[in-house]
C-alpha cells in the first residue's frame, strides 16, 4: 500500500496526498500517517501553503468500517480524540490550506476536507457525512465545521439524512468554494501558489484571527466526542456498521 500519506514539497508548496487505494479510508495506520505527515510541515519554516489531496479519483470515503465495527465504547474514546486531534492539527497549521477534492468525500473524508481553508472541487465530486446510516454520527469535527458554514437548520438536515451532495449543490451551499471541469487538483495547486507568493506574517496573522471568529468551536468539538463514543455502545451501531459491511451503505433498517 505504500506510505499512506506523503508530502512532496515543490518551492514554497507541500503537496499533502493521501495515499491509500482505492478509498483512502481512515484506520490507525492512516490516521497516524496523515498526523505525522502534518508535524512534518509544520516543522518545515520553508512551506508556505498546503494542497490537500486524496489524488484524482477519490479524496476520502470516511473511515474504515470493518475496524469502527471491532470497537468498543472504551477503543473509540481514544481511537476517535486522537482522529479530531489530527484533523484539528490540520486546520491549526500556520499556513493556508487549500483542498482539491475529487471524487468522493465521504465522513471522515469530508471532515478533513473542511478543515481546510479553501476547498475546490471538481465537478464530478460527491460529499456528504453518512455515519447516521451506521446508527453512529460525525466524530472528527463534522457537525462543528459543517455547522459553521451552512447553519444549524441545514446542517441538522444533512447530517440526520446522510445524503450525499453533488459538487453544484455543494458550492450553492458553501461546503465547497469553487468547482472546476474535470479534476480540481491543477486549480489548487494554483491558488496555493498564489498563497505561498504572499506576505507570509500577514497571511498567518488573517488566518489566526478569522479563525477566531470560531468561539466556542473548543467546547463544541469535546461534545462530539462524547456522544460519538456513547453511540458505540447502542444496538443501532452495530446493526448500522454490520448492515453496511454486508449489503453496502444506506441499507440498515433501525427499530
Amino acid at each position: 500500500m505504500g506510505q499512506l500519506v506523503s508530502v512532496d514539497r515543490q518551492g514554497a508548496v507541500a503537496t499533502l496526498l493521501l495515499d491509500a487505494p482505492p478509498f483512502n479510508a481512515f484506520d490507525t495506520a492512516m490516521r497516524d500517517a496523515l498526523a505525522a505527515a502534518v508535524r512534518d510541515i509544520d516543522a518545515d519554516p520553508e512551506v508556505r501553503a498546503v494542497v490537500l489531496t486524496g489524488g484524482e479519483e477519490v479524496f476520502a470515503a470516511g473511515a474504515d468500517i470493518g475496524a469502527l465495527l471491532a470497537m468498543d465504547f472504551v477503543d473509540i474514546v481514544d481511537w476517535n480524540a486522537r482522529l479530531q486531534r489530527t484533523f484539528t492539527a490540520v486546520a491549526e497549521l500556520p499556513v493556508p490550506v487549500v483542498a482539491a477534492v475529487n471524487g468522493y468525500a465521504l465522513g471522515g473524508g469530508l471532515e478533513l476536507a473542511l478543515c481546510a481553508d479553501y476547498r475546490v472541487a471538481g465537478e464530478r465530486a460527491a460529499v456528504g457525512l453518512p455515519e447516521v446510516t451506521l446508527g453512529i454520527m460525525p466524530g472528527s469535527g463534522g457537525t462543528q465545521r459543517l455547522t459553521e458554514i451552512v447553519g444549524r437548520s441545514r446542517a441538522k438536515e444533512l447530517i440526520m439524512t446522510g445524503r450525499r451532495v453533488r459538487a453544484a449543490e455543494a458550492l450553492g451551499l458553501g461546503i465547497v468554494d469553487e468547482v472546476v471541469p474535470g479534476s480540481s487538483t491543477e486549480r489548487a495547486h494554483e491558488l496555493a501558489a498564489q498563497l505561498a507568493a504572499g506576505p507570509r506574517l500577514a497571511i498567518r496573522a488573517i488566518k489566526q484571527a478569522v479563525d477566531q471568529a470560531a468561539g466556542a468551536r473548543d467546547a463544541g468539538l469535546a461534545l462530539e466526542r462524547s456522544l460519538i463514543a456513547g453511540l458505540f455502545a447502542t444496538p443501532d451501531r452495530t446493526t448500522g456498521m454490520r448492515s453496511f459491511l454486508a449489503d453496502g451503505p444506506g441499507r440498515a433498517r433501525f427499530e
